[in-house]
C-alpha cells in the first residue's frame, strides 16, 4: 500500500460517524508521526560522510529508542479504539446489572491510562529529540522542527482525553495520580 492511501484511510477513519477512531488514536498517531519524521532525520544525517563516530554511535542508539517509542505510540493508537470501546459496551449494560457502574468507572480509567501512556511516551521522544538535534544534518532540521510541533500536539490531544475520562471518574486517587501526571504534561506544552 502506498504511504498516501494509508494516510487517507485513517483520516477518512477519523472523519467517519463512528464514535472511534478518535482523539486518543489521533494523538498516538501524531506522535508517532513525529518520531518518524525524527526517524528519517536521523536516518538521513547517518548517510554524511563526515559524520564523526560518536555522533554516529549517539544517532544510532537514539534511532533505536525512537524506534521502539514508535511501537509503543501505535499500540497505543491501536489501545485507545479498544479502551473506548470497552466504555461503550460497559454503558450499554443494564442499569440494574450490580457490576454496571464498576465496569464504566473500569474502562474510564482505562480510557484516561492509554492517552497518558501516549503523553509519557511523546515526552521521551521529545527528550530524545532534544538530545539529537545538535548532530541533526542543517539541511534536514526543518522535519527536526517540524517533529517537535507534531509531538507538543500530540501530548495537548492527550490531555484533552485524559480530562474528558477524568471528569468522569469517581475514584479520587486514582484522580490525584492522574493529576499529578497532567502537570508534568502541561509543564512541556
Amino acid at each position: 500500500m502506498k504511504w498516501d492511501e494509508a494516510a487517507t484511510i485513517f483520516t477518512q477513519a477519523l472523519a467517519c460517524a463512528e464514535p472511534t477512531p478518535g482523539g486518543g488514536a489521533a494523538a498516538a498517531h501524531t506522535a508517532e508521526m513525529g518520531v518518524g519524521l525524527l526517524l528519517m532525520a536521523i536516518g538521513t544525517t547517518l548517510k554524511r560522510k563526515n559524520l564523526g563516530e560518536t555522533q554516529k554511535q549517539a544517532l544510532e542508539q537514539s534511532a533505536t529508542r525512537l524506534t521502539a517509542l514508535k511501537s509503543n505510540l501505535n499500540f497505543c493508537m491501536r489501545q485507545d479504539s479498544r479502551a473506548y470501546e470497552r466504555y461503550l459496551w460497559a454503558k450499554r449494560l443494564p442499569k440494574e446489572d450490580f457490576s454496571r457502574e464498576s465496569e464504566i468507572q473500569n474502562a474510564l480509567e482505562a480510557a484516561a491510562l492509554v492517552p497518558a501512556d501516549t503523553a509519557r511516551h511523546t515526552l521521551t521522544a521529545l527528550q530524545e529529540l532534544t538530545a539529537i538535534k545538535p548532530a541533526i544534518a542543517p539541511i534536514i532540521l526543518a522535519d527536526v522542527y517540524c517533529a517537535k510541533h507534531l509531538l507538543q500536539a500530540a501530548i495537548r490531544c492527550a490531555v484533552e482525553n485524559i480530562q474528558a475520562n477524568k471528569a468522569y471518574i469517581k475514584n479520587e486517587q486514582f484522580v490525584q495520580k492522574l493529576d499529578k501526571q497532567l502537570e508534568l504534561f502541561l509543564k512541556c506544552c
